[in-house]
């Protein structure tokens, strides 16, 4: 068996036979190219996280003539509380409704809140009945992501449905009482 004795004093030593040599660190180009990479990774997560990191983006409603637009505005109108938005958004049939016993949910006052949620709206299908071109169904599908759970990995689901738009005044209306719940 070889025993060898290490001593500090050999590391020091040999630490300033290099420094007296004037070693140089020299890197090959495939190490500069890889850290120039990661340099430019780093770069681009510090900006991704600055700028899409400050918080959710307030909603902005659409404008165009299309049977999901009433959707999305009223989506995103309950989502923020505004009520006078979203009540624009349905027919007259269902603010009458709203109004009379058989009324339920935000548009009559009633609580609506999403907690600790995330939500998000998709448009799954646009379907324009053919016996009425003043009426479409349009599918949608929303995403709820909730937070807890085992480690704090939260849940994520999705339900979709069927909401019944109809034009009224120049404009497509939801004629149903959906509030995305």
């Amino acid at each position: 068996m070889v025993q060898a004795e290490v001593r500090c004093s050999d590391f020091i030593d040999a630490a300033q036979f290099h420094q007296e040599e004037g070693v140089k660190i020299r890197l090959d180009k495939f190490t500069v190219a890889v850290l120039a990479v990661v340099g430019l990774l780093i770069v681009a997560a510090i900006v991704t996280v600055s700028v899409r990191g400050a918080g959710e983006a307030s909603p902005t409603y659409r404008t165009e003539d299309a049977p999901e637009t009433p959707i999305y505005n009223a989506f995103w109108a309950l989502r923020t509380g505004d009520i006078a938005t979203a009540r624009a958004q349905y027919s007259k049939k269902v603010l009458e409704e709203v109004a009379s016993q058989q009324g339920y949910g935000p548009l009559r006052g009633e609580t609506y809140t999403y907690s600790d949620t995330a939500r998000r709206l998709r448009v799954l299908n646009v379907r324009i009945d053919p016996q009425d071109p003043n009426r479409a169904y349009v599918t949608i599908a929303i995403d709820v992501y909730s937070t807890g759970g085992l480690f704090s990995s939260g849940s994520t689901w999705t339900s979709e449905r069927v909401v019944e738009v109809i034009r009224e005044d120049g404009a497509w209306k939801i004629n149903a009482q959906e509030y995305f719940y």
